[in-house]
């Protein structure tokens, strides 16, 4: 746990604490120990008066740890389970506005009322995911399958997460649970497809090709089969390229590439950024490709001669994730 949730942790139980110094029954002396509590938890952790609960954007201050255990150890009240269900239903109002900051705290306090519900969790996993925090989407993927091991969106968008954090094996084995359940999916069929060839792709790359301190013939101009000396006395190469280098979203994009230093990230990069070359100006693209051929350049995986819109579909994406439950 980082220190910072754990000051969130601290914070939820002093207000418990805050909440049990105003109840009647609490005599004098049980009050003087609550206090002296709340002073040491304070100083422990660093915990002033001018922080007090500022940071409402953060979902973490919503958590009321004593509803988190009534919902999780308790018998939940038919009249929490509808307040659940109140906030759920405006989490996925906010979701559609794409207020998704705004929606997951919603569905935080759906879960601090009912945290047995799988689909509350499943929802919060769509909008950690539209926010791009992957990690904590998978953490509530798994949580809502703790609840309905036979929940098949929540596997979906379980293997949506593990695809995003290039985790293709786990992605694969969620997929598979997927269609386990839903066998006629065909999103979860078309995830497990790119997925598998991800997998198949990576596991038949050479060890370290493409990769520094295993790149092959770095003294005779070549890398990982790309004789540059040849690229770059291409005009036609030339010329598409200081282009596309104008190109505000092609800037965006190599923008992303620097700082990589997980393969696969790296690769699915360049073939969106080969994908939004092609499609923008196909024609230039393909003449550039039958040029680099005919003088030797071959791009790696590519076939010489090869009819630029045949063959597999590399460039093949998963679909966004599902909108929210009802």
């Amino acid at each position: 746990m980082s220190d910072i949730e754990a000051k969130f942790f601290v914070r939820s139980f002093i207000r418990f604490l805050n909440g049990q110094l105003e109840q009647p029954n609490i005599n004098s002396d049980s009050r003087e120990s609550l206090e002296v509590a709340i002073q040491c938890l304070e100083n422990v952790y660093e915990i002033g008066q001018e922080e007090g609960d500022n940071s409402q954007e953060n979902p973490l201050n919503h958590i009321d740890l004593f509803e988190v255990y009534q919902g999780t150890f308790t018998n939940v009240s038919p009249e929490r389970k509808q307040e659940a269900e109140n906030l759920k239903n405006e989490g996925n109002r906010l979701m559609k506005e794409e207020k998704y900051q705004e929606a997951l705290n919603t569905y935080s306090k759906a879960i601090n009322r009912d945290a047995t519900n799988p689909v509350f969790y499943c929802n919060r996993a769509a909008a950690y995911s539209r926010m791009g925090d992957y990690q904590s989407a998978a953490d509530d993927c798994r949580m809502s399958l703790r609840y309905d091991p036979n929940y098949s969106k929540a596997y979906g968008r379980l293997g949506l997460a593990y695809s995003k954090m290039n985790k293709h094996e786990q992605a694969l084995e969620a997929y598979q649970n997927a269609l386990r359940i839903e066998p006629d999916n065909q999103d979860y069929k078309n995830n497990m497809s790119v997925t598998q060839q991800r997998l198949e792709e990576l596991r038949s790359a050479p060890v370290g090709a493409g990769v520094a301190g295993g790149l092959p013939n770095l003294g005779g101009g070549e890398l990982g089969g790309i004789d540059f000396a040849a690229a770059l006395n291409n005009p036609a190469l030339v010329s598409m390229a200081t282009r596309m280098m104008g190109d505000p979203s092609i800037q965006n994009m190599l923008g992303q590439l620097s700082g990589m230093n997980n393969v696969d990230a790296l690769l699915e990069t360049g073939r969106q950024l080969a994908m939004q070359m092609s499609s923008q100006n196909p024609d230039v693209f393909a003449n550039v490709i039958r040029q680099m051929e005919q003088t030797g350049v071959v791009p790696p995986g590519s076939t010489p001669g090869a009819n630029q819109n045949g063959g597999n579909n590399d460039n093949q994406q998963p679909p966004p994730p599902p909108p929210a439950d009802s």
